[in-house]
């Protein structure tokens, strides 16, 4: 599936995968945006269209302490990154995060570097990889199935979920869990429920607001939540 590349397209698409991280209920948020950005003639013309609507939009939350990038270019879509800095550099140095992620490499005095390597990691992951990532904060809507390849298992730390979730999805291999929603819950079920539900309401009251005209620098400053 290959989606018309602007900015209006890409604006909501960030608010239907995004819009947690938009209210400023979780730090980051990760989705695939369709398209063969890789392998076929047009595209690199894909990239330049994709990069330009970015920065269209990057503009419009930038004000609001809001950050957007693409992690990897792949063949069945560009990766792109959703995330607030400050609020992830102070997540990713609490000790639960920053000590696996110092053990596989990360260096995690500089969220700039840690973007980096996640990105290195996630375009280096095999093609034919078949394993869908259940950890993902949402199913990669480029084909039904999801996306094709593996993702690292410490992405959860990067899309701000609860520690105790990501720690025992790696431990685990992700079974063993007690519930599952936008990610594998492990621990305080109730409460990570109730955060979904807040999600949830979160996500269909800025879908409405963009459809009722709001623009995405609106959606992104909103203080309701």
């Amino acid at each position: 599936m290959i989606r018309t590349i602007d900015e209006t397209t890409l604006e909501r698409t960030i608010v239907r995968h995004c819009s947690p991280t938009l209210a400023g209920l979780k730090p980051a948020s990760l989705f695939t945006f369709p398209g063969d950005f890789v392998s076929d003639g047009d595209a690199a013309s894909r990239r330049l269209r994709l990069q330009q609507a970015l920065r269209s939009c990057a503009g419009q939350i930038e004000s609001a302490g809001l950050s957007i990038r693409v992690l990897a270019w792949r063949s069945c879509g560009a990766l792109i990154y959703v995330y607030r800095p400050h609020e992830l550099t102070t997540y990713l140095a609490d000790p639960r995060a920053a000590l696996p992620l110092a053990r596989i490499g990360y260096h995690v005095s500089s969220l700039d570097a840690c973007l980096k390597k996640l990105s290195e990691r996630l375009s280096s992951m095999d093609d034919d990889t078949r394993r869908r990532p259940s950890h993902a904060s949402e199913p990669c809507p480029c084909t039904q199935g999801g996306c094709c390849r593996e993702f690292p298992h410490e992405l959860g730390f990067f899309l701000g979920y609860p520690y105790a979730d990501v720690e025992g999805f790696i431990a685990h291999g992700g079974r063993n869990y007690l519930a599952v929603g936008p990610w594998k819950v492990y621990a305080n079920l109730e409460g990570t429920l109730a955060m979904f539900e807040r999600f949830r309401q979160c996500a269909d009251e800025l879908r409405r607001a963009q459809q009722d005209g709001c623009s995405l620098m609106q959606l992104a400053v909103a203080t309701s939540w």
